[in-house]
C-alpha cells in the first residue's frame, strides 16, 4: 500500500515514519519521567513493534512498503499519545485510534488468509466469503482485545498498580467494538487491492521454503482435507441419534413459537436447519451431522428445557456456539465453493465464537437504548456490574473459543489416520 496516489513520495513516507517513531520515543521518556506505568508499557512495546517492518526486511526479503509502515506507525503513535490522557479527555479520540487499528488488524486477517489460499490448492476462499472472514476475524480480536483490557484492569487492581490497559466504560467498550467494525469494513470493502503487491511477495516466499524439499504445490492430503470431508456421516446408528436431537430441537422450536418466545426459538430454527442441510443436499435421511456435534450444539437448549443452571452458563452456552460455527464451516467446504484446511476450519470456529459474543453484546445494547428492551441493561444493576458481567461473557467466549479449537483439531487428527 503507498501513498503515492495522494502526493506523498515514497521517500517523505519514511520520513515521516522515522518522526513517528522519535515521537513515540519521546512519549516513553515521558513515561519514564512521570513514573506512569501505563504509558511507559505501551510505548515500549510501541517502538518495538515500529521496527517490525525493518525486521521482516532485512532477515526474510518482506518489504512491507513505505505506505504499509506509515500506516502501522501512526496507528501505533496514536494509541501511545491516546495514554497521555487523550483518550478520557477527548471523546472521539479512542473513535479514531480503534478504527485506525481495526483497519490493520482486518488487513493482516486478510493477507494472511489470501496468502494461504494463493499457495495451497487445499484451501479456496472466494472474495464474499472473504469479506464475511475478515469481519469475524476483526470482530473476533476485538472482543479479544476487551478482554486484554479487562484482565490488565483485574491484574492493576490486585497489585495496586496503574493499569497498563484503560477500560472506559460499558458503552464505550460497545462503541470500540463498532468501530472495529466500521474499520473491517473500509479494509474487506475498498482496500483489499492495495495489498496486492506483499500477497505476491508472502506466497513467493511461501514456495520457497517449500519448495526445499517439494516439487509441486500444498494439495489435499498434505493438509488432511479428506478429515473435513469426512465430518459428515452416513452410519445408520449415528442417523438415528441425530434425528432424535434434530426432532427435540423442532419441538422445542414449536414450543417457543406457541409460548411467544420468539428470539430462542429463531435461534434454534438456524440450528436445525444447519441439522438437516447434508440429508436435502445428499437427498438421503441417513446422511447426518454427527450426533456427538449436535449434543454439544443442543446443550444450552436442554439446560434451558431441563432447567439446568451448568448447561445454561456462559462457558457452555459458548462452547455449543464454537460447535455451530464448526458445522458452519464443514457445511460451507461440502456445499459452496469455499474450501477449508481443518487448520483453517479451526481458525474459523475460534474468532467466529468470539465475534458472536460480540455481535450479540452489540445487538442487545442497540435494542435497549432504541426498543427500551432490557437484553443487556437490566434494572437495579450498574453500568459497571453489566461492563463487568459482559467482560466475563468475552472470557467464556475467548476460552470456549480456544478450547473448541484444540479438541476440533485433535477430532481432525483422529479422523485422517
Amino acid at each position: 500500500m503507498g501513498l503515492g496516489r495522494f502526493g506523498i513520495a515514497p521517500r517523505r513516507q519514511q520520513v515521516m515514519s522515522r518522526l513517528l517513531q522519535l515521537a513515540i520515543g519521546g512519549i516513553l521518556v515521558v513515561g519514564l519521567l512521570t513514573r506512569n506505568l501505563g504509558v511507559l508499557v505501551n510505548a515500549v512495546l510501541a517502538l518495538a513493534i515500529t521496527f517490525l517492518p525493518a525486521v521482516l526486511k532485512r532477515d526474510y526479503r518482506i518489504n512491507l512498503g513505505a505506505g504499509i509502515t506509515l500506516w502501522i506507525t501512526l496507528a501505533l503513535f496514536l494509541h501511545t499519545f491516546g495514554m497521555l490522557g487523550f483518550y478520557g479527555e477527548v471523546w472521539w479520540y479512542d473513535h479514531v485510534t480503534h478504527t485506525l487499528s481495526a483497519t490493520i488488524v482486518a488487513a493482516s486477517g486478510y493477507v494472511t488468509a489470501r496468502t494461504v489460499d494463493e499457495w495451497s490448492d487445499a484451501l479456496y476462499l472466494p472474495p464474499r466469503f472473504m469479506f464475511i472472514f475478515v469481519l469475524l476475524f476483526t470482530l473476533g480480536l476485538g472482543v479479544f482485545w476487551e478482554v486484554l483490557e479487562f484482565a490488565a484492569r483485574i491484574c492493576a487492581d490486585l497489585l495496586g498498580f496503574d493499569p497498563v490497559l484503560v477500560q472506559y466504560g460499558l458503552n464505550d467498550s460497545l462503541l470500540d467494538l463498532l468501530f472495529n467494525t466500521l474499520g473491517a469494513v473500509l479494509v474487506a470493502g475498498f482496500g483489499t487491492q492495495a495489498f496486492t503487491g506483499l500477497i505476491e511477495t508472502l506466497t513467493d516466499r511461501l514456495n520457497q521454503y517449500r519448495g526445499r524439499g517439494r516439487t509441486s504445490a500444498p494439495s489435499d492430503s498434505d493438509f488432511g482435507a479428506a478429515s473435513l470431508d469426512g465430518v459428515v456421516e452416513t452410519n445408520l446408528v449415528n442417523a438415528r441419534l441425530s434425528w432424535i436431537l434434530t426432532l427435540f430441537l423442532v419441538l422445542v422450536v414449536v414450543g417457543g413459537v406457541v409460548g411467544g418466545v420468539l428470539l430462542p426459538a429463531v435461534l434454534v430454527a438456524a440450528v436445525v436447519v444447519l441439522a438437516l442441510v447434508p440429508m436435502v443436499a445428499y437427498r438421503n435421511p441417513q446422511v447426518m451431522l454427527p450426533w456427538q456435534l449436535l449434543l454439544l450444539a443442543s446443550l444450552p437448549v436442554l439446560g434451558a428445557v431441563f432447567a439446568s443452571p451448568w448447561l445454561t452458563s456462559g462457558l457452555v452456552t459458548y462452547f455449543a456456539v464454537a460447535t455451530i460455527a464448526l458445522v458452519v464451516a464443514v457445511e460451507l467446504h461440502l456445499f459452496t465453493p469455499v474450501q477449508m484446511t481443518p487448520g483453517f476450519a479451526v481458525l474459523f470456529v475460534v474468532v467466529t465464537t468470539m465475534a458472536v459474543a460480540g455481535v450479540w453484546a452489540v445487538g442487545r445494547w442497540l435494542a435497549d437504548l432504541y426498543f427500551g428492551t432490557e437484553l443487556l441493561v437490566t434494572p437495579g444493576r450498574t453500568d459497571t456490574q453489566v461492563e463487568a458481567r459482559l467482560m466475563w461473557e468475552f472470557v467464556y467466549a475467548a476460552a470456549a473459543g480456544a478450547v473448541a479449537g484444540v479438541i476440533f483439531e485433535r477430532g481432525f487428527r483422529q479422523r485422517s489416520k
